[in-house]
């Protein structure tokens, strides 16, 4: 006896609504939060199994690596197999694979199992958006667009403050073993909430090469970004292959997925106007907001003298607006014009960008913090507004595919941009360190005095001048950033242009 065809995906509302809405955005920031969980805690991680921290960090590459590849499958995934099934299979698999993390008692397994989490990951954040549309109705869907785009801009800023809590204060593997109870509950939740309930599936071919294509593009790209600083880039011949591959890679599979019939990649959505410029400001806007996130707690812990777990809390109150807003956000954009909203996003962030241009050493935790919670008012205005004028004309069958897409682009735009930026941190530091150590000469007044003031203290000599050298690369790491950070108000004002480009969509009367 065959089993009955699924029904529809039909809108929700009262509580039933709000269940769901919880459950699944639960699951998305889940998923996001473990793109950053494991960052702090690779020296602890490296330690225990036995590594040095530049091997562990593959604990980082290899899940950013399947997850690249993945996220683009999920339109192809979701119309093999139906959206509500890839949805809830995506999250069993990513539990189980995060309970073989916490699990694993060797580098080499941990490995294995960290790209078998990133692979399956990488279908619930895009495939999580789409199911928040379809139950939502019509009317508020820009709201089920505004709790998508929170978690997924909360969770990479949740993932240091938990993964740095949970290792200070119980042991690794919790950063992952912490997925096991929630999973299970999104599970089990959607399972019933969603019973007997899917999108059409159609019986498609494998496009074989573009899957190939794909992983060489991707995966090499990805290898290039997060081991490119730590090997001087270019310097390297490694970087140099992986970046080859990964423009050859990406040229042949434009090529081929623009001219194949069942392309694994459908990069005919960016023929929509809005999706291509939504796609490009997205990208933009992420990457130079990531690239912050990434040096702001890494400066904390290296120059400030702050724990990864005050680090992290200092930073967190980016995500106050985000929640704030959003149960207001989606009517906000639904009346008036989202670009005015999107542009809101880049105005504020350009203004926290030249507010921390002018930081010095001197800069508490209070105005850090509070520099993080303004930063949030751009977060609340960012991707709700884009992601609605992005999708804008996409039929709702395809909105995975097209969220799978562009979620693929912001978050490579991340990567790429974060690693520029610490790469542009460390050279330009480097480059003041030189400049400054030309006036550490036991002739210049103030270098002469420092240190007999501090051998006054009770230093020796040479303790003295390698107090005085600390505080030197300390000011240079600290020029670097502020100059990090005004070109960063530049890029994120010149990028409001971009966002006008785009078509207001028409209001039903």
């Amino acid at each position: 006896m065959s089993r009955p065809a699924p029904q529809p995906i039909q809108p929700l509302s009262g509580p039933l609504l709000a269940f769901a809405a919880m459950t699944i955005g639960l699951a998305s920031f889940m998923a996001v939060t473990d793109i950053t969980i494991a960052n702090v805690s690779v020296p602890t991680i490296s330690g225990n199994l036995g590594v040095s921290t530049e091997i562990g960090e593959w604990t980082i590459t290899s899940f950013g690596i399947a997850n690249a590849i993945f996220i683009p499958l999920t339109g192809w995934l979701s119309r093999r197999f139906g959206q509500v099934r890839l949805f809830v299979c995506a999250v069993a698999a990513f539990t189980v694979a995060s309970v073989l993390c916490g699990m694993a008692r060797s580098f080499p397994l941990l490995l294995g199992f960290r790209v078998l989490q990133g692979m399956v990951s990488g279908p619930i954040v895009p495939l999580s958006q789409a199911l928040l549309v379809a139950i939502f109705p019509p009317e508020k869907r820009t709201l089920a667009v505004a709790m998508w785009a929170m978690t997924s801009m909360a969770g990479p800023v949740a993932g240091p403050v938990l993964g740095g809590w949970i290792t200070d204060e119980y042991t690794w593997p919790w950063i992952f073993l912490v997925n096991a109870p929630v999973g299970i509950f999104v599970v089990v939740s959607t399972s019933a909430l969603l019973r007997g309930r899917d999108t059409p599936t159609v019986r498609l071919p494998v496009d074989v090469i573009g899957l190939i294509l794909l992983a060489i593009a991707m995966g090499c790209l990805q290898v290039a970004l997060d081991r490119g600083r730590i090997l001087d880039w270019f310097a390297s011949p490694f970087i140099c292959t992986t970046a080859i591959l990964s423009v050859l890679g990406l040229v042949f599979l434009v090529v081929w997925e623009l001219g194949a019939k069942y392309p694994i990649v459908d990069l005919h959505f960016f023929a929509y106007r809005n999706f291509a410029v939504g796609t490009v400001a997205v990208a933009i806007g992420f990457g130079l907001y990531f690239a912050a996130l990434v040096l702001v707690p890494l400066w904390l812990q290296t120059d400030m003298e702050y724990n990864a777990t005050w680090a992290g809390l200092v930073t967190a109150p980016m995500g106050v607006f985000g929640i704030l807003l959003a149960p207001f956000l989606g009517a906000w954009v639904r009346k008036g014009d989202a670009r005015l909203f999107a542009s809101l996003a880049f105005f504020c962030w350009a203004a926290v960008a030249f507010w921390r241009a002018n930081f010095t050493t001197d800069i508490d935790a209070g105005t850090i913090a509070l520099t993080c919670l303004a930063q949030g008012i751009g977060i609340g205005f960012f991707l709700t507004p884009l992601t609605a004028l992005s999708l804008f004309g996409i039929p709702p069958e395809r909105l995975a595919a097209a969220s799978g897409l562009q979620t693929a682009i912001r978050m490579m735009s991340g990567n790429l941009i974060a690693s520029l930026a610490q790469t542009f941190w460390d050279r330009r530091s480097r480059y003041h360190q030189a400049h400054l150590v030309e006036t550490l000469t036991p002739y210049h007044d103030r270098a002469a005095d420092a240190v007999t003031t501090l051998k006054g203290a009770g230093l020796s000599e040479d303790q003295a001048w390698g107090s005085i050298y600390h505080q030197v690369l300390v000011q240079a790491d600290m020029v670097s950033m502020n100059e990090f950070y005004m070109i960063s108000t530049f890029a994120f004002t010149a990028s409001v242009g971009i966002i006008w480009i785009a078509r207001l969509p028409r209001k039903k009367s």
